[in-house]
């Protein structure tokens, strides 16, 4: 068996992902914690932000039969963006959790205020050549 050596430039990219993976953490929407409840059959979510939410086990798939004691092995990824119940082999991504508990119209409303407030160079740059031009046209008033 053929072993590869570690580059300098793999040591790089190594450090950007753990990066990236911190900072993903760091999310105030990333979960930090998460558990079963019995009595209501609710999986509680706890947000690094400080909110929480309640989703009804019964939409998620896989965890439809799942006995009490297995669904109390919740383990919530690093980035904090899936959840995962070994047992059962059963893996969750979060955000889509969250888009077929509340729907995909108030999903895609949040994600995409979220995304319009980032910045970028790109985002300079083209608000930039746009100003140029003189800014964005005006309206016009149809007669």
């Amino acid at each position: 068996m053929a072993t590869t050596e570690v580059t300098a430039k793999d040591r790089e990219r190594y450090a950007r992902a753990r990066a990236l993976g911190q900072a993903r953490a760091q999310d105030p929407s990333a979960v930090v914690h998460a558990r079963y409840d019995p009595d209501e059959d609710l999986i509680d979510l706890k947000f690094g932000g400080g909110g929480s939410m309640a989703i009804p086990r019964r939409i998620i798939p896989g965890l439809e039969r799942a006995s009490a004691s297995k669904m109390e092995s919740i383990v919530v990824s690093p980035a904090g963006d899936a959840l995962s119940w070994p047992a059962l082999d059963v893996d969750v991504y979060i955000p889509g959790l969250v888009e077929r508990a509340f729907g995909a119209r108030l999903f895609a409303a949040a994600t995409g205020r979220r995304g319009g407030r980032k910045r970028s160079k790109a985002k300079a740059a083209a608000a930039k050549v746009n100003g140029a031009k003189g800014g964005r046209p005006r309206k016009r008033l149809s007669a």
